[in-house]
């Protein structure tokens, strides 16, 4: 392994920070002149692509900038785990139920379905409260992927936006409000990451210091094809990935029949394939850096909220399955950091059940905005003036193209239940059962009553076509 590699294999074993940052106390000076004025922070929200919660192992300037100095929410459950519902409920604040989008197409998803939402979203709100908006990545699936022409949703200040129908890491196009259309190749300096990277950067640096900004960066990674960039090629061959008890399941009797009939993978391959994952997320790592630095040289760091989070998660042969969509932990479970010097406590971690629902109620309570969602704001259990922000997250999922069956669910603290459109049940005991290996729901039939009827108030209206 050449030797540059090789210390970067060691850094993200070890948790080693690639870069020397300076002291705490230099991110807490050189305020802008509008937060000490308006009370309100800057707000960044980093949104990756099918990133799994485990995989943080692999960013060791997250962890330094991010984990280290912010706190971990190690609970943090989306709802619908598929790109687009994932995203219309991060933008809204509101369950697929609400917003109608429980797809990445039409008929009941894409864009296109998520239109009519447009101007009532989390950009909307912090344009209205003042806030200088700008998003830079992907947006939803199917985003003017035909028209051909500039579209900007209400509520954004500046837009660089993917347009590709499936977009890679390389030979994309990008609809920018400045820019046009701008179609990218497969030359280094085209990796995905690195171009949303250079365009947030710009933005903070040209970002007035009169008025906070409100920044959502979205790149690729680490959706497949998992593709690092030239300079992180092979920087992870090696390293040691250790499979957890789930991969390869070896009795699915229990598991409903779109799972019991699948096969297993190789070991080897699932190994490989995560450290393909996390060779994607490297690029994403310098993203971070990147930013961190234009904040501090704009004198913003002491007064920007980051989070840093996922649309869903990604099984690696975890119950021998290997995408999004089912409502295993894999799957819904996403990484959550939130970082505000003075107000998150640093280094902390929360247990405490969160949802990507959440989230867009928190940006608007810190900016003193208001959205109207399905969702609660977190600043409380951020700030430490409460220890838990809600008692379950609804699951909800919609057959298209898949031979998951549509299904409606609910993840509490202790608990996993899903009812399927075939009939199906599952139930987990995540406290005695956290790797979901025993499905337990023809064993707890009063627990099961419960949870279906609680589930039944809270996911309403069913997805199109469900029936209990």
């Amino acid at each position: 392994m050449p030797i540059r590699r090789g210390l970067r294999a060691v850094a993200v074993v070890l948790g080693l920070a690639a870069i020397q940052w300076g002291s705490l106390a230099a991110e807490t000076t050189r305020r802008p002149a509008h937060a000490q004025t308006l009370g309100r922070p800057n707000i960044l929200l980093i949104l990756t692509d099918d990133q799994r919660y485990d995989s943080l192992r692999a960013m060791p300037t997250v962890r330094r900038l991010l984990v280290d100095r912010g706190m971990t929410l190690a609970s943090a459950i989306v709802s619908d785990p598929i790109c687009c519902p994932s995203r219309a409920t991060i933008l809204t604040g509101r369950y697929a139920h609400t917003t109608g989008v429980y797809a990445n197409g039409l008929p009941n998803g894409g864009w296109s379905a998520f239109k009519a939402s447009e101007s009532d979203t989390i950009a909307t709100a912090l344009q209205d409260a003042g806030y200088r908006t700008g998003l830079f990545g992907k947006y939803l699936n199917g985003y003017n992927t035909k028209t051909g022409t500039l579209y900007v949703p209400p509520g954004w200040d500046r837009w660089f936006a993917v347009a590709s129908r499936n977009p890679g890491y390389y030979d994309y196009a990008m609809f920018g409000d400045q820019s046009g259309m701008v179609s990218y190749g497969s030359e280094p300096r085209d990796y995905s990451t690195d171009v949303i990277r250079r365009q947030a950067t710009a933005f903070i640096r040209s970002a007035p210091s009169d008025s906070p900004f409100f920044l959502m960066v979205t790149p690729k990674a680490p959706h497949g094809p998992f593709i690092a960039a030239p300079r992180h090629e092979g920087d992870l061959d090696g390293v040691s990935v250790r499979l957890n008890a789930a991969v390869n399941e070896a009795d699915v009797t229990d598991k409903p029949a779109y799972i019991a009939g699948r096969g297993t993978r190789d070991p080897a391959a699932m190994r490989q394939r995560t450290r393909d994952q996390w060779e994607t997320l490297l690029a994403v790592d310098d993203l971070v850096e990147k930013i961190y630095v234009a904040l501090k040289d704009t004198g913003r760091v002491g007064d920007t909220l980051v989070i840093l989070t996922s649309d869903n998660g990604f099984s690696n042969s975890e119950h021998r399955w290997q995408w999004k969509q089912v409502p295993y932990e894999e799957s819904i479970r996403v990484p959550l950091v939130v970082r505000l010097p003075g107000q998150v406590p640093p280094g902390s971690i929360s247990n405490a059940l969160v949802s990507n629902v959440d989230l867009a109620p928190t940006i608007a309570d810190f900016a003193g905005a208001t959205i109207d969602a399905d969702g609660v704001s977190l600043r409380p259990l951020l700030t430490g003036a409460a220890s838990s922000a809600r008692n379950e997250v609804v699951l909800e999922f919609l057959q298209r193209k898949t031979v998951v069956p549509t299904y409606c669910g609910v993840r509490t603290p202790s608990f996993m239940f899903a009812h399927y459109a075939t009939g199906e049940e599952e139930l987990y005991d995540l406290v005695k059962d956290p790797r979901q290996l025993r499905n337990v729901a023809a064993s707890s039939p009063n627990r099961v009553a419960n949870l279906r009827a609680l589930t039944e108030s809270l996911c309403q209206p069913v997805p199109p076509g469900f029936s209990w």
